[in-house]
């Protein structure tokens, strides 16, 4: 999950370049949300920078899928337990969510301004659009560059972040597997997600 959330904070640093698909709405919006986020960063403003991740990233989306409605990206069957979340439940883990993705965007950012990240290519596929992008050090030019995935849907006259898939691994299926353990195998219960998530935010 670390890796996960940090690829979200470098895969925001810097593009190299226009796709060759630029009038790809998906893409586009990619590489438009990144482009605002990083000048947002470099003149400090904290609180537009929240805001644009926000506009950025569908969370609500993202704590559906994290709970199995629908099944996460790379998943054919799952348990909808976000079904079973009560109102302010469903409010709680997105607000903690919220704030885990945000926390490790802000401490890796630091550490990845080297990344140059190229958007690659967009696939629809069942009214969503994955957006392809490789990330690479220009510190270490021999380091593999790492893929990074976004799972883009049209929502209203734009388009959300609903899912981040790194080197194949989904970010909303981690969570999933995560709290479907929790509330099944283990028997610890929805309690026991929050206190998680919680201690994860305090770190």
């Amino acid at each position: 999950m670390k890796r996960m959330l940090a690829t979200l904070a470098f895969s925001m640093v810097a593009f190299a370049a226009t796709p060759s698909f630029a009038d790809d709405g998906a893409a586009t919006f990619v590489q438009t949300e990144h482009a605002k986020i990083l000048g947002l960063v470099k003149a400090k403003e904290a609180t537009k920078v929240s805001a644009e991740i926000d506009t950025m990233v569908d969370f609500d989306a993202i704590v559906k899928r994290a709970f199995g409605a629908p099944c996460p990206t790379g998943l054919k069957t799952c348990t909808d337990h976000f079904a079973d979340l009560t109102d302010a439940q469903k409010t709680e883990v997105k607000g903690l969510l919220r704030k885990l993705v945000e926390k490790n965007y802000r401490k890796n950012i630091d550490k990845t301004v080297d990344y140059e990240v190229t958007v690659k290519k967009a696939t629809e596929s069942g009214g969503e659009t994955k957006v392809r992008t490789s990330a690479k050090s220009k510190a270490n030019t021999r380091e593999a560059p790492v893929t990074v995935d976004y799972i883009v849907v049209a929502s209203g006259n734009g388009y959300r972040v609903v899912d981040i898939v790194t080197e194949g691994s989904s970010l909303s299926k981690n969570y999933y597997d995560q709290f479907h353990k929790m509330l099944t195998t283990s028997g610890q219960g929805y309690g026991q997600i929050v206190k998680k998530l919680n201690e994860k935010v305090a770190k």
